[in-house]
């Protein structure tokens, strides 16, 4: 069973936040699939923003902080269709991501174990020291970063996401 994100954006009008649409990009080049900024499924994105699916046994940006009780009407809205599937919600603002220190480093202890004849583990995690060494930004990869310009760029303030399994 997969993990996905569901991530809004969101801007402060006054007193209150608004969401902010995030427009959509093609999954893979050449792809007619297209999702919003952030919304692929990289367990290693996960990891670095709330812990979840961390396989790779990073340190999250933050513990997740919940749903804040201050959030849009439509967020609020997407949020309470998922009921009891949604896992983990969380927010940061951009000024927290931009902040981050990306260069420093980590071990992605992540690795896929051969558990039997044509069977695999991907979503094992090796013992420190047996991990591949090399900065967030390294490990986080450019879509990342592109994905935060998209966010940035279309005037938003904070982002709230939460999972499903």
């Amino acid at each position: 069973m997969g993990c996905d994100i569901h991530l809004h954006a969101e801007r402060r009008e006054g007193d209150k936040w608004v969401k902010v649409e995030l427009p959509e990009k093609p999954r893979w080049e050449g792809s007619s699939y297209t999702e919003p900024p952030l919304h692929n499924r990289n367990y290693g994105t996960f990891a670095f923003l709330a812990g979840v699916r961390n396989y790779s046994a990073v340190t999250p940006i933050t513990e997740p902080r919940g749903f804040p009780a201050d959030a849009s009407r439509e967020v609020k809205a997407d949020y309470e269709t998922w009921d009891i599937d949604a896992h983990t919600p969380s927010w940061l603002t951009l000024d927290e991501l931009q902040a981050y220190d990306y260069e420093q480093k980590l071990e992605d202890r992540r690795y896929t174990r051969q558990e039997g004849p044509n069977s695999f583990d991907g979503g094992a995690t090796c013992e420190p020291g047996e991990g591949k060494k090399m900065t967030v930004r390294e490990f986080l990869h450019q879509g990342f970063f592109d994905d935060l310009d998209t966010i940035k760029r279309v005037g938003a303030e904070r982002i709230i996401f939460w999972f499903d399994n």
